[in-house]
C-alpha cells in the first residue's frame, strides 16, 4: 500500500509548518481578519497549489512524450467558494494555462491537458468528484 505522510506543526498563533519526510516545508496560517498572521498559505488556497502542481506536471510530461517543445507555462488557478455552504468548498475551479512556444497549436495543448486530467493528475480526479473544474488555454507573446 503506498501511502504519503506530511507533519504538521503548530509554530505559534494560528501559524503552522507542514513537512514531509524529504523535509519540504510548507507554511499555513490564516489572514489578520481571522485572528492568523498572514505569514504562509491559507489551507484553501493551498488546495489549488496541489492542483496547479499536479496539472503542471503531468501536462509537462505529456508534453514532452508528444515532442511539443514550450519555452514557457505559466498555471493561473482561480478558484470559486461556495459561499452558501458550511464549511465552505470550491464549486468551480479554472485552470488558465499559459504557453509560450515556436508553432504551438492550441488543440495539442488542449489534448494534452485532457490526458493530464483523465489519466494522470491525483488531485484532479479527486476535485473533480466535488467540484467543477474547467481548463483553458492561452498562447503568450515573447516577453
Amino acid at each position: 500500500m503506498s501511502t504519503h505522510k506530511i507533519l504538521c506543526n503548530w509554530n505559534k498563533n494560528m501559524q503552522f509548518e507542514a513537512h514531509d519526510l524529504q523535509d519540504h516545508k510548507v507554511k499555513i496560517d490564516i489572514g489578520k481578519v481571522h485572528g492568523g498572521d498572514g505569514a504562509g498559505f491559507s489551507p484553501m488556497p493551498l488546495i489549488l497549489v496541489g492542483l496547479g502542481g499536479c496539472m503542471g506536471v503531468d501536462v509537462k510530461l505529456v508534453l514532452d512524450r508528444m515532442r511539443i517543445d514550450v519555452k514557457k507555462m505559466e498555471l493561473e488557478i482561480i478558484g470559486e467558494l461556495d459561499e452558501d455552504k458550511k464549511p465552505k468548498t470550491y464549486k468551480k475551479i479554472i485552470i488558465n494555462f499559459y504557453f509560450l512556444g515556436e508553432n504551438l497549436k492550441v488543440e495539442k495543448l488542449e489534448r494534452a491537458i485532457k490526458i493530464a486530467e483523465e489519466e494522470l493528475c491525483n488531485v484532479s480526479a479527486m476535485l473533480s468528484q466535488i467540484c467543477e473544474l474547467e481548463y483553458n488555454v492561452k498562447l503568450k507573446e515573447a516577453d
